[in-house]
């Protein structure tokens, strides 16, 4: 029984090792981070049984494209018709379809007959100059699919020409990775290759929508994933076409047509996880925005300059450089961002990498007046696409930072009337008319911000510049206010934290006690912690004069004495600072944690309501914010 058992486990050990052997082969011959091309005349030297190795590593690598398909039905067939290299690259889809081989692996084998007539040069990858294949008419079918379903659905194109990495490729592998051709084409109606049949390499990236059959001889509609492709390939390049007036209104509709348009129809129908915006310049603040942008999970993932033809390439860099911001609280721990330039018909992609804060070249340039560079294009994004999706798939391990994080340039609506869009080293805050005429009055707000522009560690309005300003009510009666400095939410670990932030918050009143205003509104959400450690105190629109008749009631954070119809005390701000410590226990941390001259000085802010003389500076002076903590309680 002991040898049997010995010799069981020392079989699964070989196997073991046979199997790890296999992957680590599989894994040197065919990365798909590195995609390989191989000489032609090798290919043709190749036996039957190399070029069938050749395809089960090629169907067997993770991501790159459907695993069932090249099965052991499809081995067989192959190792009976002897299909060697030399034959495999002169085969046709008419071959493929004699020899009863399933539509879905036809489109895989097609486009890998045509990626080995490709070649890498100087770093680009360049399509076969003269297609072997010709396009007879053939059937689809796929057992495995529901005749009725298939090549109906959006999400099985999707599925077909998109790739799932295991990894988020590095900076330095994804030149390489972009240029990897498609795993199949994609049908297009050939009344939109009428004007391109002299150019056949874009070939190896379309086939004509009416050589394709179904079942009883119908034609094979076309896919949503099939738009992008038919805008690259009939949109107007032609000298009589505007563009070539350097147009830029016009390259910004083919951008979007080959750049929007290929993410949107990537996107699964279930899952809309990318969000993308143009920036249309109404307003000078518009300007300190990207012309082109695109999020997933609210965090800025592309961002494209788009530039006149006469502009040179430095000034769209320095443009990117300017306008990226790359902080934590808005990119968390995310590797790269993907950028473009365009220079009036010119595109080119980059990455920016945030540890040299640089931006790298990654991509030939495109020139959006050529066929076949839009196609290279849409290629390219369905790439990019394939990127981001390994990305969000790994998003944990992007997130792991101790601070709230915002999506830059994107706007937050708040109860419907107040707007937040945070822009960099400002914030801009709009309260639309309706709120303006309900809740706030103009010329407080402009006070307030201007009589405390003083106070550190207190929001500040100001201009674009940075300068400190005031509000701007606009024509329509709504006000825009530009805020800094910029703070993430984040609530303090211990006591030691937790002092810190209330002896920032009671100095921050005391000071705008001192000029005659009270805030109003102190609770944690507006409490936030800058990037130098310091805390900062936000939202003054409802703050008011110190002893001001009150025309409405807040909230539950203000004492019971803060009613319509009786002054506000500026003691009601110390009382809603006691609230705030008050509720710490609702943030899971307890009471018993902290020093008895803690819960003392808690309970002595909760007073202030019943004492109208005590004040922030006698608060400031209290034993709890002197006292050294000598340890910390995470």
């Amino acid at each position: 029984m002991t040898r049997n058992n010995n010799k069981k486990r020392n079989l699964n050990k070989k196997l073991l090792e046979n199997n790890k052997s296999i992957s680590r082969v599989k894994h040197e011959y065919w990365n798909i981070l590195n995609f390989p091309t191989i000489d032609l005349d090798i290919i043709k030297k190749w036996d039957v049984q190399k070029l069938i190795y050749h395809l089960k590593v090629m169907f067997s690598v993770e991501g790159y494209c459907r695993k069932d398909l090249f099965n052991k039905e499809s081995e067989y067939k192959f190792r009976l018709k002897q299909i060697d290299g030399k034959t495999f690259l002169k085969m046709t889809r008419n071959d493929f379809f004699k020899m009863g081989i399933s539509g879905l692996l036809i489109l895989h084998l097609e486009a890998e007959i045509l990626r080995l007539h490709g070649y890498y040069k100087n770093e680009n990858y360049y399509e076969p100059e003269e297609l072997l294949l010709k396009f007879n008419s053939f059937e689809l079918r796929n057992n495995n699919i529901p005749k009725e379903n298939f090549f109906n659905k959006k999400d099985l194109f999707q599925q077909l020409i998109t790739r799932k990495l295991l990894k988020v490729p590095s900076i330095y592998e994804l030149k390489r990775f972009l240029l990897t051709p498609l795993p199949m084409r994609v049908f297009v109606p050939s009344f939109c290759l009428l004007n391109n049949q002299e150019n056949s390499n874009i070939y190896s990236y379309v086939i004509p929508q009416e050589q394709c059959f179904r079942e009883f001889g119908n034609i094979i509609t076309s896919s949503p994933i099939s738009l992008p492709f038919i805008n690259a390939l009939t949109y107007p390049y032609n000298s009589n076409s505007p563009c070539q007036e350097n147009n830029l209104i016009c390259y910004n509709l083919i951008i979007d047509a080959l750049i929007q348009g290929t993410l949107s129809c990537l996107q699964s129908q279930k899952s809309q996880w990318i969000y993308m915006a143009r920036n249309f310049i109404q307003s000078k603040e518009d300007l300190l925005r990207p012309d082109w942008m695109c999020w997933i999970n609210d965090h800025l993932i592309i961002h494209g300059v788009e530039l006149p033809e006469n502009i040179e390439w430095d000034v769209g860099i320095q443009n990117i450089i300017e306008k990226t911001h790359w902080k934590d609280i808005y990119y968390s721990n995310l590797p790269f961002k993907f950028v473009y330039i365009s220079k009036g018909p010119i595109l080119r992609w980059y990455v920016f990498d945030p540890l040299r804060y640089q931006i790298i070249s990654i991509s030939q340039d495109f020139d959006l007046d050529r066929t076949l560079d839009r196609l290279r294009m849409i290629r390219t994004v369905i790439n990019i696409y394939n990127v981001l999706d390994s990305i969000r798939r790994n998003w944990v391990q992007f997130i792991k930072i101790n601070k709230s994080t915002h999506p830059l340039y994107l706007t937050i609506n708040r109860d419907g009337g107040t707007t937040i869009e945070f822009m960099g080293n400002l914030v801009k805050k709009s309260l639309s008319t309706q709120k303006m005429k309900e809740n706030f009055n103009y010329d407080t707000i402009r006070k307030i911000y201007l009589e405390t522009s003083h106070i550190k560690n207190l929001i500040h309005c100001v201009d674009l510049e940075g300068n400190l300003s005031y509000p701007i009510l606009t024509k329509d009666g709504s006000c825009k206010i530009f805020l800094h400095p910029v703070g993430y939410y984040y609530y303090p670990k211990n006591e030691l934290e937790v002092k810190s932030m209330i002896k920032t918050i009671l100095q921050v009143l005391k000071e705008m006690h001192q000029v005659n205003w009270t805030h109003r509104d102190i609770y944690w959400g507006n409490i936030l912690r800058q990037d130098n450690g310091d805390w900062l105190i936000i939202d003054l629109e409802l703050g008011g004069p110190v002893n001001e008749i009150l025309q409405f009631s807040l909230w539950n954070r203000w004492p019971e004495q803060a009613v319509i119809g009786k002054p506000y005390l500026a003691c009601y701000d110390i009382y809603q600072v006691g609230t705030l410590m008050d509720e710490l226990k609702g943030t899971g941390q307890y009471f018993n944690n902290y020093s008895k001259s803690f819960i003392q000085f808690k309970n002595l802010l909760l007073e202030p309501a019943k004492d109208n003389n005590f004040t922030a500076e006698m608060a400031l002076r209290h034993e709890w914010l002197s006292e050294v903590i000598t340890c910390s309680h995470d």
